[in-house]
């Protein structure tokens, strides 16, 4: 303090003022910055990740959304084709009824299961999908069941033409017969109505021919000393499984059946003549048989039928001639 009080009274002395050195003033500068662009590019890019992230999720989320509607709606088509399908199964096996009553009565009870799965349907949810798969298959099971009705039904159609046909035939020949021919006629209408199981065996490659007493064929009647019947009992997996008789029948040109007055065996209410008969053990399999007739009375010249019966029913029919 006291140097500078010396200096000023220097300067008083001097006249002059002592001057205190004024700091030059530095230009007015702004409190706002200029804005640094590297910045805010870094806003606007993060603003628009953000922005596209949230359109993003909500397509995802509602993306999700329609698909999760759209299988509920196919679960829901699914339940409808199915009912659809049950309702149409019964249908056919409406169609399929005939004058088979023991046909009609298992597609009856095919029937009523089937209207069983539509009341259990009925109260299964449309989103359940195993449940729905569960009838989807029950579905498939009975399709097959059918088809293996429409096999039996055709085989039973056939074997009835075919008897139609043979008895036809039999018939018109006994018209010629008075008296004789009455039986083999009324066992032949008889056989033709009874025949309706599926489970009736089928003699197919049936031949009849003359046998001369080495075993060598013959159409000569008066060197035939057998007559032999050899056939195929045909495949049928729902037919009576183990040993019963196959008949032969030999009917001859004036409608008279060989050995029928010593030969006969009742079916029911039916009496059947028969030439000669013969034990098989069937196993549900083709099997080969052949059966021979010795004969017992004097041929004569002309057409031989041959009946092979099973059952009380005529499962194969043939002829041969002797001259």
């Amino acid at each position: 303090m006291e140097n500078q009080k010396t200096l000023n009274d220097k300067l008083a002395e001097r006249g002059t003022k002592a001057s205190v050195p004024v700091k030059p003033e530095e230009p007015e500068t702004s409190i706002l910055k200029p804005c640094n662009n590297n910045g805010l590019f870094a806003v606007i890019a993060l603003l628009f990740i953000v922005s596209a992230a949230g359109w993003y999720m909500y397509f995802d989320v509602k993306g999700e959304k329609n698909q999760v509607i759209t299988q509920l709606d196919g679960v829901s088509n699914e339940k409808e084709q199915v009912t659809n399908e049950l309702k149409e199964l019964i249908v056919q096996y409406e169609d399929m009824k005939s004058d088979n009553e023991e046909v009609n009565t298992k597609l009856e009870e095919e029937q009523a299961r089937i209207e069983g799965l539509l009341t259990e349907l009925e109260k299964v949810k449309k989103n359940n999908r195993w449940q729905i798969h569960k009838y989807k298959k029950e579905l498939s099971t009975l399709r097959v069941i059918m088809k293996s009705y429409i096999y039996q039904i055709d085989s039973l159609n056939t074997m009835n033409i075919n008897l139609r046909h043979e008895n036809t035939s039999v018939t018109a020949e006994n018209r010629r017969i008075a008296n004789k021919n009455q039986k083999l006629e009324t066992l032949t209408e008889n056989l033709s109505s009874t025949v309706e199981r599926a489970s009736v065996l089928r003699a197919i490659n049936l031949s009849a021919m003359g046998i001369k007493k080495k075993g060598k064929e013959t159409n000569r009647m008066s060197k035939v000393e057998k007559v032999k019947a050899c056939f195929t009992l045909a495949e049928n997996a729902v037919a009576t499984k183990g040993p019963q008789f196959i008949y032969l029948q030999i009917v001859n040109p004036a409608g008279e059946i060989l050995s029928g007055a010593q030969n006969s065996v009742e079916f029911g209410e039916q009496v059947v003549q028969f030439s000669d008969k013969r034990e098989i053990d069937y196993d549900n399999k083709d099997l080969e048989v052949c059966i021979f007739w010795a004969k017992t009375e004097v041929l004569s010249k002309g057409e031989y039928k041959v009946n092979i019966i099973s059952n009380g029913y005529v499962i194969g029919t043939t002829a041969f001639y002797l001259k």
